[in-house]
């Protein structure tokens, strides 16, 4: 049984590994939210909270799997469900309230839209700019929202005018990822589902072995 034991042992290993390498998806996420989109720090923010928060508990889970600690395997077992139990919460919510989420979106847009530097200027470097780069959109529904279209609003490569405006661009863009995060959010949870079993199985399987060394010394 105790070869048993490392095979569990292994397995436990590479899952937290894997556990671990999500965790830092989901900090580069949120980096990525800080690093292109300034209104939206504080949802950056819990993102990369919840990464470090996973990256933690993926090493508690490595350390009691290396160590053959079952009373670190089954805390990290129950620190796992709690987080299963939240993330289920927290994807129901943003499926619940999708619609609503995005016309706070839609809002912060129309922020951006009013912060612009008056006149704008061919260089114009404010967040609608930026937008304008990323998405090749132009205003905030079309190039006829300015009186000379800035330089944002030519495309990089063949340098023509984008004729699309940024709001519609933008909310189809933030629509797309929300709904791409919710699926990684529901991976991740099956990830600790995963962890969780080998952690409990690997828990018993160490008490099991030790019981029966002390039962074979009599």
């Amino acid at each position: 049984m105790a070869c048993s034991t490392n095979v569990l042992k292994v397995f436990a290993l590479f899952s937290d590994i894997i556990y671990a390498l999500f965790g830092l998806v989901v900090i580069g996420l949120g980096v990525h939210i800080i690093y292109k989109f300034e209104h939206f720090n504080t949802a950056a923010f819990v993102i990369i909270g919840l990464g470090v928060v996973v990256v933690l508990a993926a090493l508690f889970g490595s350390l009691g799997a290396a160590r053959e600690s079952s009373s670190i395997s089954k805390t990290f077992v129950v620190i796992l469900i709690i987080l299963i139990v939240l993330e289920i919460l927290v994807v129901g919510f943003l499926w619940a309230f999708q619609t609503s989420l995005l016309i706070n979106v839609d809002k912060t847009f129309d922020q951006l839209w009013n912060d612009q530097p008056v006149p704008i200027k061919p260089g114009n470097q404010s967040q609608i700019a930026s937008l304008e780069r990323w998405l090749d959109c132009c205003g905030n529904v079309g190039p006829k929202d300015y009186l000379l279209p800035p330089n944002s609003c030519y495309n990089s490569e063949s340098d023509k005018l984008n004729l699309e405006g940024c709001r519609q661009k933008f909310l189809d863009f933030i629509a797309e990822r929300w709904t791409a995060f919710n699926i990684i959010s529901l991976v991740l949870v099956g990830v600790e589902v995963v962890c969780a079993l080998l952690a409990y199985v690997l828990a018993n399987s160490i008490v099991n072995r030790w019981r029966r060394s002390k039962y074979y010394q009599k």
